[in-house]
């Protein structure tokens, strides 16, 4: 099976602008169900409320998820795209989730970011909501259009996150990311591109990444997509991205390893492997428990538990951090 996929690079709007996000929101499906998309993914935390307001300062009468449910429908497309939701159980904490949503227009996941990024990180990008509290599941979903693993951002960087989504049966890795409103220190665009890669690669998956493009500090977009085999394509500036996922061509690399036939010399294109057979198969579970070892210099995801500025310990904590002799100097 075959389906096209959009990644949508959106201008972003930032804070009491924000709203903005949700009516160019509706247009990117138009223009991405117009190219025989039956998927849409947006970066995170788009179309809001992110960095905004959590009404949307009263200039919408939908929410912005509401409004790209009803788009969802009306285009028979699935989207997945993203809000920051408040937390009930403790003041000034927010879910950061990303929504898979169906052609009927039905909510089908509600994923809660489950490694947040940190506090200071999520001021910038949110517009001061600093707290984020971690989801507790690694959801992939079953859909008409081949199964769904689902993550958000940075996670991709944890190669742990889409090892678990490929056990749990994912064929395609939705990995939208933020987008930096504002000047920032990092320059690590070309290092994701090749984390994406490689979990395409080593996991024989096909993954989705984006992010919003804030023309008002310029620079180029991050938004790519990759098969298990190849680059599938980039996009720098504000836009849609539209790429083919072969599904039936992942079972074709899995389920075979260095057998006769392939150790043979090729007669032709169609006979050459551009991943390894079978590789997602070689494992020994057995070897890898220290992955789920506690160790003392992992940042504690619930450190508001013990007062929402407990983070700066865990700032302290890290950054005289020895991570080979396992101690702070």
């Amino acid at each position: 099976m075959k389906v096209k996929v959009a990644a949508v690079q959106p201008i972003g709007n930032y804070g009491d602008e924000e709203y903005r996000n949700a009516a160019l929101a509706t247009s990117y499906v138009d223009i991405a169900a117009d190219q025989g998309a039956k998927l849409v993914v947006f970066p995170e935390g788009y179309p809001g409320p992110y960095s905004g307001p959590m009404d949307s300062g009263g200039k919408l009468d939908m929410t912005p998820i509401e409004m790209l449910c009803v788009k969802a429908k009306e285009r028979g497309v699935y989207i997945y795209a993203g809000c920051v939701e408040p937390n009930p159980q403790i003041g000034d904490t927010w879910f950061l989730t990303h929504k898979l949503i169906s052609p009927d227009g039905v909510i089908l996941s509600n994923y809660k970011r489950s490694h947040p990024m940190h506090p200071i990180a999520n001021k910038v990008f949110m517009g001061g909501k600093m707290h984020i509290v971690p989801g507790e599941e690694l959801p992939v979903v079953d859909t008409e259009i081949g199964r769904l693993g689902l993550c958000i951002c940075s996670e991709i960087w944890a190669p742990e996150i889409p090892r678990v989504l490929t056990l749990k049966g994912a064929q395609i890795i939705l990995a939208p990311g933020g987008g930096a409103p504002a000047p920032v220190r990092s320059r690590i665009r070309e290092n994701w591109h090749v984390i994406a890669a490689a979990r395409a690669i080593e996991n024989v998956v096909y993954v989705v990444m984006n992010q919003a493009y804030h023309e008002s500090i310029g620079g180029v977009g991050r938004t790519a997509m990759f098969g298990p085999e190849r680059a599938l394509g980039t996009l720098t500036t504000a836009g849609v991205l539209i790429a083919e996922f072969d599904l039936d061509r992942i079972n074709q690399i899995r389920n075979r390893y260095f057998d006769e036939e392939i150790m043979s010399a090729p007669k032709t294109e169609a006979d050459l492997f551009y991943n390894r057979p079978g590789q997602v198969y070689d494992r020994r579970p057995e070897l890898y428990g220290p992955l789920t070892e506690h160790r003392d210099e992992s940042f504690d995801y619930y450190y508001f538990k013990r007062g929402l500025d407990a983070y700066k310990d865990e700032y302290i904590r890290v950054k005289d951090f020895d991570y080979f002799k396992g101690k702070g100097e």
